[in-house]
Protein backbone atom coordinates (compact mmCIF):
# COMPACT_ATOMS: atom_id res chain seq x y z
CA UNK A 1 0.00 0.00 0.00
CA UNK A 2 1.30 3.54 -1.08
CA UNK A 3 1.00 6.08 1.41
CA UNK A 4 0.73 9.94 1.13
CA UNK A 5 1.74 12.18 3.14
CA UNK A 6 0.01 15.96 2.43
CA UNK A 7 2.22 18.95 2.15
CA UNK A 8 0.06 22.52 2.76
CA UNK A 9 1.39 25.19 -0.45
CA UNK A 10 1.30 28.45 1.40
CA UNK A 11 0.09 31.63 -0.43
CA UNK A 12 3.15 33.29 -1.93
CA UNK A 13 4.85 29.92 -2.58
CA UNK A 14 5.78 27.00 -4.60
CA UNK A 15 7.39 23.06 -4.30
CA UNK A 16 7.85 21.15 -6.99
CA UNK A 17 9.60 17.78 -7.04
CA UNK A 18 10.34 14.19 -8.60
CA UNK A 19 9.18 11.03 -8.05
CA UNK A 20 7.10 11.82 -4.75
CA UNK A 21 4.73 10.07 -2.59
CA UNK A 22 3.54 13.10 -1.52
CA UNK A 23 0.38 14.85 -2.35
CA UNK A 24 0.30 19.02 -2.58
CA UNK A 25 -2.58 21.24 -1.45
CA UNK A 26 -3.36 24.42 -2.03
CA UNK A 27 -5.93 26.30 0.14
CA UNK A 28 -8.07 29.01 -2.54
CA UNK A 29 -10.19 31.96 -1.82
CA UNK A 30 -9.01 34.93 -4.16
CA UNK A 31 -5.66 33.33 -4.84
CA UNK A 32 -5.02 31.43 -7.78
CA UNK A 33 -3.60 27.56 -7.60
CA UNK A 34 -1.84 26.30 -11.21
CA UNK A 35 -0.57 22.38 -10.78
CA UNK A 36 1.92 21.33 -13.42
CA UNK A 37 3.28 17.72 -13.92
CA UNK A 38 5.11 15.75 -16.55
CA UNK A 39 4.12 12.09 -16.69
CA UNK A 40 7.34 11.19 -18.69
CA UNK A 41 9.29 11.78 -15.71
CA UNK A 42 6.81 11.99 -13.14
CA UNK A 43 8.05 15.46 -12.42
CA UNK A 44 5.67 18.33 -11.17
CA UNK A 45 4.99 21.18 -8.58
CA UNK A 46 2.21 23.67 -7.59
CA UNK A 47 2.07 27.27 -6.84
CA UNK A 48 -0.35 29.11 -4.40
CA UNK A 49 -0.18 32.71 -6.47
CA UNK A 50 -1.12 35.78 -4.22
CA UNK A 51 -1.52 38.95 -6.69
CA UNK A 52 -1.42 39.47 -10.14
CA UNK A 53 1.78 41.14 -10.39
CA UNK A 54 4.03 43.69 -7.72
CA UNK A 55 1.72 46.45 -6.76
CA UNK A 56 5.41 48.65 -7.02
CA UNK A 57 8.00 49.40 -9.32
CA UNK A 58 11.14 47.71 -8.72
CA UNK A 59 12.40 44.30 -7.91
CA UNK A 60 10.49 42.57 -5.37
CA UNK A 61 12.08 40.15 -2.47
CA UNK A 62 9.40 37.17 -3.04
CA UNK A 63 8.68 37.11 -6.57
CA UNK A 64 7.20 33.76 -6.25
CA UNK A 65 4.15 35.58 -4.79
CA UNK A 66 2.92 36.82 -8.37
CA UNK A 67 1.50 34.96 -11.24
CA UNK A 68 3.81 37.59 -13.79
CA UNK A 69 7.04 35.95 -12.06
CA UNK A 70 5.94 33.02 -9.97
CA UNK A 71 4.97 30.49 -12.51
CA UNK A 72 8.04 31.60 -15.01
CA UNK A 73 10.35 30.47 -11.37
CA UNK A 74 8.10 27.00 -10.94
CA UNK A 75 7.92 25.86 -15.04
CA UNK A 76 12.51 26.80 -14.51
CA UNK A 77 12.85 24.67 -11.21
CA UNK A 78 10.89 22.09 -13.34
CA UNK A 79 13.18 22.24 -16.20
CA UNK A 80 15.91 21.48 -13.43
CA UNK A 81 14.40 18.91 -12.81
CA UNK A 82 14.30 16.92 -16.21
CA UNK A 83 11.14 18.74 -17.81
CA UNK A 84 10.42 19.63 -21.15
CA UNK A 85 7.63 22.62 -20.69
CA UNK A 86 5.81 21.14 -24.00
CA UNK A 87 5.25 18.27 -21.68
CA UNK A 88 3.91 19.40 -18.79
CA UNK A 89 0.20 20.06 -18.55
CA UNK A 90 -1.29 22.16 -16.55
CA UNK A 91 -4.74 22.36 -13.88
CA UNK A 92 -5.81 25.77 -12.78
CA UNK A 93 -8.29 26.90 -9.63
CA UNK A 94 -9.05 29.62 -7.51
CA UNK A 95 -9.25 33.12 -8.68
CA UNK A 96 -13.10 33.75 -7.13
CA UNK A 97 -14.81 36.73 -6.35
CA UNK A 98 -15.37 35.34 -2.19
CA UNK A 99 -18.90 36.41 -1.62
CA UNK A 100 -20.39 38.27 -0.77
CA UNK A 101 -19.16 40.85 -3.59
CA UNK A 102 -19.62 43.48 -3.80
CA UNK A 103 -17.74 47.02 -6.56
CA UNK A 104 -15.01 46.71 -4.92
CA UNK A 105 -13.87 42.60 -5.45
CA UNK A 106 -15.35 43.69 -9.05
CA UNK A 107 -13.25 46.79 -9.81
CA UNK A 108 -10.22 45.12 -8.15
CA UNK A 109 -10.53 41.33 -9.97
CA UNK A 110 -7.24 40.57 -8.35
CA UNK A 111 -8.45 36.75 -8.92
CA UNK A 112 -9.34 36.98 -12.51
CA UNK A 113 -6.33 39.27 -13.34
CA UNK A 114 -3.70 36.15 -11.86
CA UNK A 115 -5.91 33.74 -13.95
CA UNK A 116 -5.15 35.79 -17.11
CA UNK A 117 -1.42 36.00 -16.40
CA UNK A 118 -1.01 32.49 -15.96
CA UNK A 119 -2.92 31.56 -18.92
CA UNK A 120 -0.79 33.56 -21.09
CA UNK A 121 2.37 32.86 -19.49
CA UNK A 122 1.66 29.12 -19.64
CA UNK A 123 0.41 29.48 -23.61
CA UNK A 124 3.51 31.07 -24.25
CA UNK A 125 5.29 28.08 -22.88
CA UNK A 126 3.56 26.17 -24.76
CA UNK A 127 2.03 24.11 -21.94
CA UNK A 128 -1.67 22.72 -22.18
CA UNK A 129 -4.09 23.63 -19.57
CA UNK A 130 -5.90 20.92 -18.88
CA UNK A 131 -8.72 21.71 -16.57
CA UNK A 132 -9.26 25.10 -14.88
CA UNK A 133 -12.41 25.94 -12.75
CA UNK A 134 -11.34 29.67 -11.54
CA UNK A 135 -13.45 32.24 -10.68
CA UNK A 136 -16.94 32.39 -9.27
CA UNK A 137 -18.22 32.64 -5.82
CA UNK A 138 -16.40 30.14 -3.76
CA UNK A 139 -13.66 28.75 -1.92
CA UNK A 140 -11.62 25.86 -3.83
CA UNK A 141 -9.02 23.03 -2.66
CA UNK A 142 -6.26 22.28 -5.57
CA UNK A 143 -4.66 18.95 -4.72
CA UNK A 144 -1.48 17.23 -7.24
CA UNK A 145 -0.66 14.09 -6.50
CA UNK A 146 2.59 13.67 -7.35
CA UNK A 147 3.11 9.79 -7.36
CA UNK A 148 0.21 9.96 -10.10
CA UNK A 149 0.20 13.32 -11.49
CA UNK A 150 -3.49 13.62 -11.18
CA UNK A 151 -4.64 17.06 -10.09
CA UNK A 152 -7.96 17.49 -8.27
CA UNK A 153 -10.18 20.43 -7.93
CA UNK A 154 -12.11 20.31 -4.72
CA UNK A 155 -15.47 22.47 -3.42
CA UNK A 156 -15.79 23.55 -0.05
CA UNK A 157 -19.07 22.23 0.31
CA UNK A 158 -17.64 18.10 -0.52
CA UNK A 159 -19.38 17.11 2.50
CA UNK A 160 -21.38 13.95 3.41
CA UNK A 161 -24.64 15.40 3.61
CA UNK A 162 -26.85 14.80 6.60
CA UNK A 163 -30.16 16.55 7.31
CA UNK A 164 -30.06 19.30 10.17
CA UNK A 165 -32.14 17.07 12.24
CA UNK A 166 -28.76 14.98 12.53
CA UNK A 167 -27.27 17.46 14.55
CA UNK A 168 -27.78 18.20 17.97
CA UNK A 169 -27.68 21.89 19.10
CA UNK A 170 -25.45 22.60 22.56
CA UNK A 171 -27.31 24.41 25.16
CA UNK A 172 -26.44 27.57 26.90
CA UNK A 173 -25.34 25.63 29.42
CA UNK A 174 -23.00 23.27 27.33
CA UNK A 175 -21.27 25.44 26.35
CA UNK A 176 -20.34 27.29 29.72
CA UNK A 177 -19.40 24.22 30.71
CA UNK A 178 -16.97 24.20 27.93
CA UNK A 179 -15.67 27.32 28.55
CA UNK A 180 -15.12 26.21 32.51
CA UNK A 181 -13.38 22.89 30.95
CA UNK A 182 -10.99 24.83 28.46
CA UNK A 183 -7.80 26.07 29.76
CA UNK A 184 -7.76 29.71 29.91
CA UNK A 185 -5.36 32.35 28.66
CA UNK A 186 -2.94 32.15 31.81
CA UNK A 187 -3.74 34.91 34.80
CA UNK A 188 0.15 36.20 34.54
CA UNK A 189 -0.68 37.08 30.49
CA UNK A 190 -4.28 38.47 31.61
CA UNK A 191 -2.85 40.75 33.47
CA UNK A 192 0.65 41.88 31.57
CA UNK A 193 -2.35 42.26 28.90
CA UNK A 194 -4.92 44.71 31.26
CA UNK A 195 -1.30 46.25 32.50
CA UNK A 196 -0.08 46.85 28.92
CA UNK A 197 -3.38 48.74 27.86
CA UNK A 198 -3.38 51.26 30.90
CA UNK A 199 -1.87 54.18 30.71
CA UNK A 200 1.57 53.80 31.87
CA UNK A 201 3.45 50.72 31.68
CA UNK A 202 6.93 50.07 32.72
CA UNK A 203 8.45 47.10 31.08
CA UNK A 204 10.62 46.06 34.14
CA UNK A 205 7.16 45.61 35.67
CA UNK A 206 6.01 43.03 33.06
CA UNK A 207 9.00 41.57 33.20
CA UNK A 208 9.06 40.80 36.89
CA UNK A 209 5.41 39.95 36.64
CA UNK A 210 6.44 38.07 33.45
CA UNK A 211 9.01 35.83 35.93
CA UNK A 212 6.63 34.60 38.37
CA UNK A 213 5.31 32.18 35.56
CA UNK A 214 8.12 29.79 34.13
CA UNK A 215 5.81 28.16 31.84
CA UNK A 216 5.23 31.31 30.23
CA UNK A 217 8.56 32.72 30.84
CA UNK A 218 9.64 29.44 28.93
CA UNK A 219 7.16 29.61 25.95
CA UNK A 220 7.82 33.04 25.40
CA UNK A 221 11.42 33.21 25.31
CA UNK A 222 10.77 30.72 22.71
CA UNK A 223 8.30 32.48 20.43
CA UNK A 224 11.54 35.40 21.02
CA UNK A 225 13.82 33.30 19.34
CA UNK A 226 11.36 32.23 16.38
CA UNK A 227 11.39 33.44 12.81
CA UNK A 228 8.59 35.48 13.48
CA UNK A 229 10.74 38.13 15.82
CA UNK A 230 14.34 37.52 16.59
CA UNK A 231 15.55 34.84 13.98
CA UNK A 232 18.78 34.05 14.33
CA UNK A 233 19.60 36.27 17.09
CA UNK A 234 20.20 34.32 20.11
CA UNK A 235 17.75 35.25 23.33
CA UNK A 236 18.26 33.31 26.61
CA UNK A 237 17.04 36.03 29.30
CA UNK A 238 13.77 37.96 29.39
CA UNK A 239 16.44 40.95 29.69
CA UNK A 240 18.00 39.82 26.51
CA UNK A 241 14.48 40.02 24.60
CA UNK A 242 13.94 43.65 26.11
CA UNK A 243 17.25 44.87 24.75
CA UNK A 244 17.26 42.82 21.73
CA UNK A 245 13.52 43.14 20.51
CA UNK A 246 12.45 46.48 22.52
CA UNK A 247 9.25 46.66 24.60
CA UNK A 248 6.87 46.29 21.63
CA UNK A 249 8.06 43.02 20.33
CA UNK A 250 8.59 41.73 23.71
CA UNK A 251 4.96 42.49 24.73
CA UNK A 252 3.49 40.74 21.33
CA UNK A 253 5.54 37.88 21.81
CA UNK A 254 4.09 37.65 25.64
CA UNK A 255 0.54 37.50 24.09
CA UNK A 256 1.50 35.17 21.40
CA UNK A 257 2.88 32.92 23.79
CA UNK A 258 -0.08 33.04 26.05
CA UNK A 259 -2.44 32.60 22.32
CA UNK A 260 -0.51 29.61 21.59
CA UNK A 261 -1.48 28.03 24.15
CA UNK A 262 -4.85 28.63 24.25
CA UNK A 263 -5.69 28.19 20.51
CA UNK A 264 -3.42 24.77 21.27
CA UNK A 265 -6.86 23.46 22.50
CA UNK A 266 -8.49 23.19 18.83
CA UNK A 267 -8.12 19.87 17.26
CA UNK A 268 -8.23 21.29 13.84
CA UNK A 269 -11.31 19.87 12.54
CA UNK A 270 -13.99 22.25 13.31
CA UNK A 271 -13.27 25.75 11.94
CA UNK A 272 -10.14 25.17 10.79
CA UNK A 273 -9.31 23.22 7.55
CA UNK A 274 -6.35 21.69 9.68
CA UNK A 275 -4.92 21.63 12.64
CA UNK A 276 -3.25 24.89 14.01
CA UNK A 277 -5.51 27.39 11.55
CA UNK A 278 -7.01 28.87 14.20
CA UNK A 279 -4.12 30.17 15.62
CA UNK A 280 -2.09 30.90 12.53
CA UNK A 281 -5.01 32.75 11.31
CA UNK A 282 -4.85 34.78 14.33
CA UNK A 283 -1.37 35.79 14.22
CA UNK A 284 -2.12 36.89 10.20
CA UNK A 285 -4.73 39.29 11.50
CA UNK A 286 -2.39 40.44 14.36
CA UNK A 287 0.61 41.06 11.84
CA UNK A 288 -2.09 42.55 9.19
CA UNK A 289 -3.79 45.00 11.72
CA UNK A 290 -0.42 46.62 13.21
CA UNK A 291 0.38 47.42 9.49
CA UNK A 292 -3.18 48.81 8.60
CA UNK A 293 -2.48 50.56 11.85
CA UNK A 294 0.59 51.84 11.45
CA UNK A 295 -0.58 52.88 7.59
CA UNK A 296 -3.66 54.66 8.55
CA UNK A 297 -2.21 56.26 11.59
CA UNK A 298 -5.21 56.21 13.80
CA UNK A 299 -3.83 53.08 16.32
CA UNK A 300 -1.13 52.44 17.94
CA UNK A 301 0.38 49.36 15.91
CA UNK A 302 1.09 47.07 18.93
CA UNK A 303 -2.86 47.35 20.21
CA UNK A 304 -3.82 46.45 17.08
CA UNK A 305 -1.45 43.63 17.21
CA UNK A 306 -2.88 42.27 20.09
CA UNK A 307 -6.78 42.90 19.36
CA UNK A 308 -6.04 40.81 16.04
CA UNK A 309 -4.80 38.23 18.36
CA UNK A 310 -7.61 37.76 19.93
CA UNK A 311 -10.37 38.73 18.09
CA UNK A 312 -11.94 34.70 17.34
CA UNK A 313 -11.16 33.87 20.65
CA UNK A 314 -14.98 32.73 20.73
CA UNK A 315 -14.04 30.07 18.29
CA UNK A 316 -12.45 28.44 20.08
CA UNK A 317 -14.84 27.59 22.79
CA UNK A 318 -17.52 26.95 19.75
CA UNK A 319 -14.80 24.95 18.23
CA UNK A 320 -15.77 21.96 20.79
CA UNK A 321 -19.23 21.47 18.89
CA UNK A 322 -18.89 22.48 15.51
CA UNK A 323 -17.03 19.85 14.01
CA UNK A 324 -20.10 17.86 13.56
CA UNK A 325 -22.15 20.79 11.94
CA UNK A 326 -19.78 21.87 9.44
CA UNK A 327 -21.32 20.32 6.34
CA UNK A 328 -24.85 22.12 7.42
CA UNK A 329 -22.83 25.54 7.78
CA UNK A 330 -21.12 25.01 4.56
CA UNK A 331 -24.37 24.82 2.66
CA UNK A 332 -26.27 27.34 4.68
CA UNK A 333 -23.24 29.55 3.55
CA UNK A 334 -23.30 28.31 -0.17
CA UNK A 335 -27.04 27.63 -1.11
CA UNK A 336 -28.93 29.90 1.18
CA UNK A 337 -26.71 32.88 0.99
CA UNK A 338 -27.02 33.34 4.80
CA UNK A 339 -24.06 35.51 6.78
CA UNK A 340 -21.64 33.51 8.72
CA UNK A 341 -22.51 34.76 12.00
CA UNK A 342 -26.71 33.99 11.11
CA UNK A 343 -25.96 30.21 10.08
CA UNK A 344 -23.69 29.89 13.52
CA UNK A 345 -27.08 31.44 15.52
CA UNK A 346 -29.12 29.14 13.71
CA UNK A 347 -26.98 26.00 14.14
CA UNK A 348 -25.06 26.72 17.56
CA UNK A 349 -27.71 28.77 18.97
CA UNK A 350 -24.93 31.45 19.77
CA UNK A 351 -21.82 33.16 17.42
CA UNK A 352 -18.28 33.27 18.28
CA UNK A 353 -18.42 37.09 18.61
CA UNK A 354 -20.95 36.54 20.95
CA UNK A 355 -19.18 33.94 22.71
CA UNK A 356 -15.62 35.57 22.71
CA UNK A 357 -17.48 38.61 23.84
CA UNK A 358 -18.68 36.71 26.80
CA UNK A 359 -14.93 35.43 27.88
CA UNK A 360 -13.41 39.13 27.49
CA UNK A 361 -15.84 39.87 30.45
CA UNK A 362 -14.79 37.05 32.29
CA UNK A 363 -11.39 38.15 31.75
CA UNK A 364 -11.95 41.26 32.21
CA UNK A 365 -10.09 42.76 28.94
CA UNK A 366 -10.64 46.29 27.93
CA UNK A 367 -13.26 47.96 26.22
CA UNK A 368 -11.45 48.26 23.21
CA UNK A 369 -10.87 44.37 23.36
CA UNK A 370 -13.93 43.97 24.32
CA UNK A 371 -15.68 45.79 21.52
CA UNK A 372 -13.16 44.14 18.71
CA UNK A 373 -13.86 40.60 19.78
CA UNK A 374 -17.78 41.31 19.92
CA UNK A 375 -17.97 43.49 16.51
CA UNK A 376 -15.33 42.44 14.45
CA UNK A 377 -17.33 41.20 11.46
CA UNK A 378 -19.94 44.64 11.60
CA UNK A 379 -17.36 47.30 12.93
CA UNK A 380 -20.33 50.04 12.81
CA UNK A 381 -21.68 48.45 16.11
CA UNK A 382 -18.71 49.51 17.88
CA UNK A 383 -19.67 52.16 20.30
CA UNK A 384 -16.26 53.71 21.64
CA UNK A 385 -13.41 52.13 19.71
CA UNK A 386 -14.71 51.95 15.45
CA UNK A 387 -11.39 53.03 14.49
CA UNK A 388 -9.52 49.47 16.16
CA UNK A 389 -12.56 47.46 15.49
CA UNK A 390 -12.85 48.58 11.85
CA UNK A 391 -8.64 47.78 11.62
CA UNK A 392 -9.37 44.50 13.13
CA UNK A 393 -12.33 44.25 10.62
CA UNK A 394 -10.00 44.69 7.67
CA UNK A 395 -7.20 42.63 8.28
CA UNK A 396 -9.56 39.70 9.11
CA UNK A 397 -11.37 40.55 5.30
CA UNK A 398 -7.87 40.17 4.03
CA UNK A 399 -6.76 37.37 5.78
CA UNK A 400 -10.02 35.40 4.62
CA UNK A 401 -9.70 36.32 1.36
CA UNK A 402 -6.22 35.66 0.66
CA UNK A 403 -4.53 32.90 2.88
CA UNK A 404 -7.90 30.79 2.30
CA UNK A 405 -7.48 27.57 4.23
CA UNK A 406 -6.41 28.32 7.51
CA UNK A 407 -10.04 29.26 8.84
CA UNK A 408 -13.14 29.23 7.97
CA UNK A 409 -15.82 31.72 7.21
CA UNK A 410 -17.26 34.45 5.20
CA UNK A 411 -16.90 37.79 6.01
CA UNK A 412 -19.22 40.11 4.75
CA UNK A 413 -18.23 43.02 2.81
CA UNK A 414 -21.35 45.70 3.00
CA UNK A 415 -19.27 47.45 5.68
CA UNK A 416 -15.63 47.89 3.02
CA UNK A 417 -16.63 50.78 1.56
CA UNK A 418 -17.05 52.78 4.76
CA UNK A 419 -14.21 51.13 6.64
CA UNK A 420 -11.70 52.47 3.69
CA UNK A 421 -13.47 55.41 4.38
CA UNK A 422 -12.89 55.87 8.13
CA UNK A 423 -8.91 54.83 8.03
CA UNK A 424 -8.55 56.90 5.37
CA UNK A 425 -7.40 54.33 2.90
CA UNK A 426 -8.65 53.98 -0.72
CA UNK A 427 -9.28 50.67 -3.49
CA UNK A 428 -5.88 51.46 -4.90
CA UNK A 429 -4.27 50.56 -1.43
CA UNK A 430 -5.51 47.18 -1.00
CA UNK A 431 -3.29 45.94 -3.24
CA UNK A 432 -0.32 47.41 -1.17
CA UNK A 433 -1.65 45.67 1.80
CA UNK A 434 -2.34 42.02 0.40
CA UNK A 435 1.43 42.46 -0.60
CA UNK A 436 2.07 42.55 3.07
CA UNK A 437 -0.22 40.01 4.31
CA UNK A 438 2.09 37.34 6.08
CA UNK A 439 3.00 34.27 3.70
CA UNK A 440 2.60 30.56 5.25
CA UNK A 441 2.52 28.73 8.12
CA UNK A 442 4.70 30.66 11.29
CA UNK A 443 6.26 28.47 12.86
CA UNK A 444 7.04 28.82 16.15
CA UNK A 445 10.07 26.98 16.93
CA UNK A 446 13.48 28.35 17.06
Amino acid sequence: MVYHIFEHIPAGSFKVARDSNTVYQAFLGTCLGVALYDHTTGTGGLIHILLPEPPGSGWDASPEKYASTGIYMMIKELEKLGCKPQNLKAVMAGGGLIGPVNRQDINLDIGGRSAEIAVRLLKDAGIKIIKSETGGLSSSTLELDMATGNARIKGPQEEEFRPETAFSKPSIQDIQDTVENLKPIPQTALKILRMFQGNRVEIDDITRELAQDQVLSGQTLKICNSALFAGNIPIETLKDAVLLLGEDLLMQSVIVAAIDSYYGQVAGSGYSLRKGGLFFHAVGVAATSEKLAKKCGKVAGTNAYTAGLLHDIGKVVLDQHVADSMPLLFRNLTEKKVSFLESEKKILGITHCETGAFLAKKWKLSKALYETIAFHHYPEQASEHQDLVSIVYLADLLMERFQKGIGIQKMQTASLEPVLDRLGLSLSDIPVIIDDVPLGDINLNP
